[in-house]
């Protein structure tokens, strides 16, 4: 099968090795494009002149994004259906290619710094000259989608509006040239010597398509010009002479037979004829040979119009076959170009997706990013780059600062209330990272981006009824996702992880898995994990890379106030009650909750003695620190033992009076065993 794929790519390239295009190492890239080639020639699709290169995405260049961060992130497509995604907020290109280039780049984030800081520096001419930047963009939003024109040229299926498209497009190119070449940046006059003109296929097209072609050849209009093919400017004489004949016809026949309303016509079943009124049918010439008699009229026909019928049509005819002769000529040539065609196409979707970053920067005040191989995360006023597009009028977006080092602040513990903001700044860190990546400026006052190799979330709780996941089902999955695939430069986004079970299953996990990540062999993954469990704040205390932080809120008078600033530290608030009064809960409900929880926090309380305590002594300390032999809740906490005896159950009540009555050291082992008989056989009597 290797040697199958392999033949498919040497004849359709028509080269000895394969080498150069990077996939003589790998099997499946050859079995694929040799099976892809097939298909194409065994369906008849014969004409692939466009397909000119092979080439693989090369997992060491690009940043990796796993399904599930696409979506979570909102990066191509809306969680809801009201939503907005990364890409719209970005897209400010002017042309159709430019636009899906865009959408690769966000997809595919770069990982070479000397490629992002290129694409940044060519942003950076643009804002810095903004006459290139208007003109550049006046000129690009007359240009048309070169890359699927040259596809169809290859293919032989352009119409001839589509042609001259080709052309318009072209002669755009030279002034654009021109404009970029007159930049003082670098960036930009390379960006100019990477095109080609083609005046010549501009010029070829212009001198040989009618401007007013119609869509389709025999479908109006000429589509060849005048002067380019001499029989077929005398076939469209003979048919553009053919009214003046007629009516010089109809003049010599009306005055020869003295029949004034004497008419020549033409209709698809009988050709020319003539067409003479009732009251004048009796001077009708022998020779006239009737052949269509109406209510008030009479139609004839006669050797002189079919013989001028017969010239017409064989004129258009001809005409319609030289059309088509010379217009697959002209395609012909043009495919040719191809190479040049889809070169000065990727070359104008580069200008045009970074002249949008341009834009973006400059009326959305973005900061450009310092990118570099380090391994830290340090963003100053970061800000979610599509939320704050979507805030109401007269409302800020409150920014937030985000340090993330493996060797010190490696793993974030964000606790907060419900609507604080968490989920907003674990996105918002993972968006910026991407778009510096990608070349564009990042919605921050600063920021310093180690580059990142990976970017996995685990957000938000849904199920996948259609393959048979539970919504925890889910959550597993996307966990084990992550940790089955981090990197030393992972950046790991974590959100309400444990929400689709127990309350001691959903903790047990969370703190499973920071410590993993924390005590990970091969790598120190960056992580900001948000929770509403409170007690993983205690492990910032046995754990060095470990920091807490919580987003801020202010009570007055009983009310909520959103701060959304982050600050060290950990809270064990979440207002959970609040929010679903915010959400129009009844009141009833809400109400009965507050008794509820109340209660609940005074039993906990309790347990506790009054209050939670924050060390234990210093064996249980070094067993917590090494983590051998010992395992506890959450670090600091001694392990509770609820007695069955607070439940309110007189079985358990008159059971416990029972068992506190007995006097333990005068009791015998015979006495105990039959004691301890009888108090079983009256719960089972009970029962």
């Amino acid at each position: 099968m290797e040697d199958y794929g392999r033949e498919r790519l040497r004849r359709h390239f028509q080269v000895k090795h394969l080498k150069g295009f990077g996939i003589e190492k790998d099997l499946l890239a050859i079995m694929a494009c040799g099976a892809i080639l097939y298909y194409l020639e065994a369906t008849k699709h014969f004409r692939l002149s466009h397909i000119t290169t092979l080439q693989k995405i090369e997992e060491s260049r690009f940043l990796r994004l796993d399904r599930f961060t696409l979506r979570n992130l909102e990066i191509l497509e809306p969680l809801t259906e009201d939503g907005v995604p990364l890409v719209q907020v970005l897209d400010k290109t002017l042309t159709p290619m430019g636009g899906r280039l865009l959408k690769r780049w966000v997809v595919f984030p770069l990982l070479d710094t000397a490629e992002i800081k290129k694409r940044q520096e060519t942003v950076r001419g643009f804002i810095l000259d903004k006459s290139v930047y208007t003109q550049v963009g006046d000129l690009l939003s007359g240009v048309g989608d070169l890359e699927r024109l040259a596809s169809k040229v290859s293919v032989a299926r352009v119409n001839p509006r589509e042609v001259l498209m080709i052309a318009a497009s072209l002669r755009l190119i030279r002034p654009i040239m021109e404009t970029l070449s007159a930049s003082s940046s670098k960036e930009l006059k390379d960006l100019a010597l990477r095109l080609d003109a083609l005046d010549a296929v501009a010029a070829e097209i212009e001198a040989s398509i009618d401007p007013d072609s119609p869509a389709q050849i025999g479908r109006g209009s000429a589509v060849i010009r005048a002067g380019i093919s001499p029989e077929l400017d005398e076939l469209r004489d003979i048919v553009g002479g053919g009214k003046e004949y007629l009516i010089k016809l109809r003049n010599r026949e009306s005055e020869r037979t003295g029949i004034p309303s004497l008419k020549v016509a033409f209709n698809n079943v009988f050709g020319y004829y003539i067409e003479v009124r009732n009251s004048y049918k009796d001077q009708v010439p022998e020779e006239w040979i009737r052949k269509q008699t109406l209510v008030n009229a009479e139609r004839y026909i006669t050797g002189e119009l079919k013989e001028y019928e017969q010239k017409i049509l064989g004129a258009e005819e001809r005409i319609s076959v030289l059309e088509t002769e010379l217009y697959s000529k002209l395609v012909q040539k043009i495919a040719g170009y191809i190479s040049a065609l889809q070169k000065d196409a990727q070359t104008l979707s580069e200008i045009d997706v970074l002249r949008a970053f341009a834009q973006d920067a400059t009326e959305y005040k973005y900061c450009l990013p310092q990118v570099g191989d380090g391994t830290v995360i340090d963003i100053k006023g970061g800000r979610h780059p599509v939320i704050e597009r979507l805030m109401p009028p007269g409302e800020i977006y409150i920014d937030n600062d985000v340090s993330l080092d493996p060797a010190g602040n490696q793993i974030l513990v964000i606790t907060g209330p419900n609507m604080a903001g968490k989920s907003a700044l674990l996105r918002q860190t993972a968006l910026i990272t991407l778009m510096a990546q990608i070349g564009s400026y990042v919605p921050a006052t600063e920021a310093h981006i180690g580059v990142v190799d990976r970017i996995f979330t685990r957000v938000g709780a849904s199920d996948n009824i259609s393959r048979g996941e539970s919504t925890f089902m889910t959550e597993m999955t996307e966990a084990a996702t992550i940790l089955n695939n981090l990197t030393p430069r992972s950046l790991i986004l974590i959100d309400e992880l444990g929400r689709g079970t127990s309350t001691y299953d959903g903790i047990s996990l969370a703190q499973a898995i920071v410590e993993y990540l924390h005590d990970h062999p091969r790598a120190h993954a960056k992580t900001l994990f948000a929770t509403h469990y409170h007690e993983l704040n205690e492990l910032a205390n046995y754990f060095p890379r470990v920091k807490n932080y919580n987003v801020t809120v202010k009570e007055e008078d009983g009310k909520v106030i959103f701060l959304r600033k982050l600050e060290p530290g950990g809270t064990r608030h979440s207002f959970g009650i609040h929010v679903a009064k915010m959400a129009g809960m009844p009141r009833k409900i809400v109400t009965r909750a507050e008794e509820i929880l109340k209660i609940l926090e005074e039993r906990a309380s309790e347990i506790h003695g009054g209050e939670v305590p924050q060390s234990i002594d210093k064996k249980a300390r070094r067993n917590l620190k090494s983590k051998k032999n010992v395992a506890y809740a959450a670090p600091g906490i001694e392990p509770v033992q609820l007695s069955f005896f607070e439940l309110e159950d007189p079985k358990l009540a008159k059971l416990k009076k029972e068992l506190l009555d007995i006097d333990l050291n005068r009791l015998t082992p015979l006495e105990a065993l039959n004691k301890l008989s009888s108090l079983q056989s009256a719960i089972l009597s009970e029962d």
